[in-house]
């Protein structure tokens, strides 16, 4: 188990303050402090967000402009064509957008690349086919940002591209018709936080006031699919992010997609009690399964169905594919550790970056995130099956890895991304001059201590407090997901009444006390406490509390993220 450093997120706050916000909202003390420790200035909208909290997308540059454009289209007939990524934020972009174009009349298809045989982004043979379909207007959703060669060929080719994007902007952007993404350094929109799909519904919600049409329609439509983009793409859930997922959540209970609810019965995912996890580990997955293992378009059409049998048909097919990344992704794994643990090199690096030639390049991504997370370094992992390789990357908290392959750039032949997760392709003769210079780069960004994981405690949660009413209590500041973790408590000084293995000892559960009180913890891959524990040790405990339900039965769950043999003092 390795070590993590603990770092309590705490601020002075006036007593008179905590008290304040726990009568108003009727809270216990303690989630009124998570609330201002985390920062949350008006904790009523946060806990309440309405669609009024949406901010105005006309303050997004460039919106005035891609309104005109699309009206225009419409009303003049032309041929649109929209233009997405093979992820998921990508898929429920361009499903979002094609569906609302589709009910105003538009004439409009899409395209999304085979990640395989194009990979991410615009390309020139794409606008070829693009182009002898005779559209005139080209809408990219999820990406376009970085593609100034491929925009200026549309242009010659007499189409006017409207990029929406939220990936980081380099020096020079295309010259397309109009950019709209956050990110652009002259736009003045708040909040820069939004996905590819959070961009492409601000573009639904500016049209959709153009023409005098309802916004809660507009949002009890489409809420469900962007939720579903903007949590698989792991954006923070603050913000408007927050106002859109939070209503999703709720559309998805009863959602009137047919392709969501045919894949729901193909996976037996239960819609009635959705939360950021079940579309985190259940469908997002099968989404992205069409992007990694096969054809894009099927998820595009299992979101676009408008009857029952088309919705199963690729819902049974996503099912499978993912089955099959399921398996692929394991062999992955166990090649990429492998070769980790045979390399003292390796080892020793502060990114590591790994290659082989028959890896899947559409599942190498997902290796890589499980990868940085066990060892906490940056990681990324090339698929060379081919004159190019095609690279993958993810990052931790203290080291961007998108300003890492900007200095790698002379390195590679293409890049893009975030500051935590990336893509690139190079050549396959000049990966090892890349590996020796991103961790250059590292060595000068990053400190041995970087590569401790931080455990963020949210407060201290007294022993007595460690019960069902409080569990029920923290839901109010669901969904959960990044910038808006789950809270993790901690409790001092317990005493081991019990240890018990779990799965042949691969996980513990244990029994503590503290006075009179007794509470259950359980600790998911924390198998080597079995061994370090015994009973009367005195521990500290970090935890989250959770309620399991269980054949209809609603339990308390204390779920360990670390423990440390407590300091003995005076």
């Amino acid at each position: 188990m390795k070590k993590k450093k603990w770092i309590l997120l705490y601020k002075e706050h006036r007593p008179e303050d905590v008290l304040k916000i726990s009568r108003k909202l009727s809270l216990p003390p303690v989630i009124a402090t998570i609330m201002m420790n985390r920062g949350i200035r008006e904790p009523e909208d946060f806990i309440n967000p309405t669609e009024e909290s949406l901010l105005d997308p006309f303050l997004m540059l460039g919106m005035k402009d891609a309104t005109k454009r699309i009206l225009k289209a419409i009303e003049d007939h032309e041929k649109i064509a929209v233009y997405g990524d093979y992820d998921v934020d990508g898929i429920t972009s361009t499903a979002i957008m094609v569906k609302f174009l589709r009910s105003h009349k538009a004439d409009v298809m899409y395209y999304i690349p085979d990640r395989l045989e194009e990979g991410y982004g615009i390309n020139k043979g794409a606008i070829d086919k693009i182009a002898q379909t005779g559209v005139t207007l080209l809408i990219t959703v999820d990406c376009g940002i970085t593609a100034v060669g491929e925009i200026a060929y549309a242009k010659e080719k007499g189409i006017d591209t409207i990029i929406t994007d939220h990936h980081e902007c380099k020096d020079e952007t295309p010259d397309a018709y109009c950019l709209l993404n956050p990110k652009q350094p002259a736009c003045p929109y708040p909040f820069k936080k939004l996905a590819g799909v959070g961009v492409a519904f601000k573009l639904l919600q500016a049209l959709t006031i153009e023409m005098r049409f309802h916004m809660r329609e507009l949002i009890e439509e489409y809420a469900d699919l962007v939720a579903i983009g903007t949590v698989a793409d792991v954006m923070p859930l603050i913000g408007e992010n927050r106002v859109i997922v939070k209503k999703g959540l709720e559309l998805l209970s009863f959602t009137q997609n047919r392709g969501i609810r045919a894949l729901a019965d193909a996976a037996d995912i239960n819609l009635s009690n959705v939360a950021t996890g079940t579309i985190g580990f259940m469908i997002a997955p099968r989404i992205n399964a069409a992007g990694r293992m096969g054809d894009p378009r099927c998820a595009v059409e299992l979101l676009l169905a408008t009857d029952d049998m088309t919705a199963r048909k690729y819902a049974e097919k996503l099912n499978r594919e993912n089955h099959e990344r399921q398996e692929t992704e394991i062999s992955i794994l166990e090649d990429a550790l492998n070769m980790i643990e045979n390399s003292a090199a390796l080892q020793n690096d502060y990114v590591i970056v790994l290659a082989h030639d028959n890896w899947h390049h559409g599942i190498i991504g997902i290796v890589a995130s499980k990868i940085s997370e066990r060892f906490n370094k940056p990681c990324i992992l090339i698929s060379t099956d081919g004159e190019v390789g095609k690279g993958s990357g993810r990052s931790i908290r203290s080291f961007n890895l998108f300003k890492a392959l900007e200095y790698c750039q002379d390195t590679l032949l293409k890049f893009g991304g975030h500051d935590l997760a990336a893509g690139l392709s190079i050549a396959p003769d000049r990966i090892d001059e890349f590996r020796e210079k991103i961790n250059s780069y590292a060595k000068e960004t990053l400190t041995e201590e970087d590569f401790m994981p931080l455990l963020y405690l949210d407060s201290e949660l007294p022993v007595q407090y460690i019960n069902m009413n409080t569990a029920e209590r923290l839901s109010i500041l669901e969904p959960y997901g990044m910038g808006n973790a789950s809270p993790i408590f901690f409790a001092r000084k317990m005493t081991v009444a019990q240890v018990r293995p779990l799965s042949e000892g691969k996980h513990v559960k244990l029994t503590l006390r503290s006075g009179e009180f007794y509470i259950d913890a359980v600790g998911f891959n924390m198998g080597e406490l079995n061994e370090i524990l015994k009973n009367d040790d005195l521990i500290d405990i970090a935890f989250n509390l959770d309620i399991n339900l269980y054949r209809g039965m609603r339990q308390l769950q204390v779920l360990l993220k670390d423990v440390k043999l407590s300091e003995i003092t005076g």
